[in-house]
């Protein structure tokens, strides 16, 4: 078991490390800083133990996004058409129950993205082009924001 006075204290330590520095350090800096001292200092014998926890401390399942992106092959499953979708439109694909995110870093043609709509109509679904959208888009530092389709039963 975890002393969580311990943790406490480490977790301040760490904070006011962070604020002597750059109170406003970026998470890839601090990522960063953080590998090089799993490396330098825990060694990699560590580096799973240390990931399990960690995951499970941010309520992670898995990295987002595997196979090259962070999603699990698993995850990349989905729903009951995810393969056929994937195979047919030939990408990667994060679809759940009401969602299919295509995970490629660039905008889907206007005829693609209607045959992609047409085919989950086609499944039986409903799809919410309001909530849809063709292009990629990211935000330096934070995120990407990959082509979707929203849908429901």
């Amino acid at each position: 078991m975890l002393n969580e006075n311990q943790v406490s204290q480490v977790a301040k330590a760490i904070d006011n490390a962070i604020s002597s520095v750059d109170d406003s350090l970026s998470y890839k800096v601090l990522a960063s800083a953080v590998a090089q001292i799993l490396k330098d200092e825990y060694g990699s014998h560590n580096f799973g133990p240390f990931m399990e926890i960690l995951k499970g401390e941010l309520g992670i399942k898995e990295a987002q996004y595997g196979s090259g992106y962070g999603y699990t092959d698993d995850e990349l499953r989905g729903t009951d058409f995810s393969d056929e979708f994937k195979e047919k439109f030939d990408v990667k694909a994060f679809v759940d129950d009401n969602k299919v995110e295509i995970i490629q870093r660039g905008d889907i043609d206007d005829d693609v993205f209607e045959e992609m709509i047409k085919f989950i109509e086609d499944k039986g679904y409903t799809v919410d082009r309001k909530q849809s959208e063709k292009t990629y888009d990211y935000d330096p530092g934070e995120r990407d924001f990959y082509p979707r389709i929203k849908f429901s039963k």
